[in-house]
């Protein structure tokens, strides 16, 4: 086991990041993991400063925050604070004929929904997070069928390494059950 310095293992400890696309649960699962942890919850808007995001901006003020503060930190957008290194993120998951429901009761415009449910059904967030922080770092974990609590709880295990990466395969569940075509029609 590798030596840490005190102070590195407390900010690992102090940060937690969760991606996903829009309308997975980040919200109100970070809310949950914030609680428990005693950490503030911090959304992307926050960390834009209410603008349009540049993600730089974003890194640098996420990295200066978290390294004062810790928290956790909710984003559809995955990106790396900057001067920091988490041991583990997490990306939520949705089953896409779940997220056109949730997006349309928020609603988003038909091209947001149809936008938002591509991205999901083709783990645009899961691969722009192993971009970032690679397969050891990076664990996705489904929130369809499961309580807020659930996935709270399950979140909090990934971040103490105690469960492993969630296989998610939207496009060949869907096919499997014959709904993917269902699916594509509503977009």
């Amino acid at each position: 086991q590798r030596f840490e310095p005190p102070s590195e293992k407390r900010q690992r400890l102090r940060v937690v990041l969760i991606f996903g696309s829009p309308g997975v649960g980040k919200s109100e699962v970070g809310r949950i993991v914030a609680e428990r942890l005693g950490l503030r919850l911090i959304e992307l808007a926050e960390l834009a400063g209410g603008e349009e995001a540049d993600m730089r901006t974003v890194s640098v003020r996420a990295g200066s925050m978290l390294r004062r503060e810790g928290g956790v930190v909710v984003s559809h957008i995955p990106f790396k604070p900057r001067g920091l290194m988490p041991r583990r993120v997490i990306v939520l998951r949705r089953n896409p004929l779940e997220l056109v429901e949730v997006l349309r009761s928020r609603g988003y415009s038909r091209e947001k929904v149809r936008e938002n449910v591509e991205a999901e059904l083709i783990d645009y967030v899961y691969v722009r997070a192993l971009e970032i922080y690679g397969p050891r770092r990076t664990v996705q974990i489904r929130t369809s069928g499961r309580t807020k609590e659930e996935v709270a709880e399950r979140v909090l295990r990934a971040l103490r390494g105690e469960l492993r990466s969630e296989e998610v395969d939207w496009i060949g569940e869907l096919e499997a059950n014959g709904s993917l075509e269902g699916l594509l029609r509503l977009l």
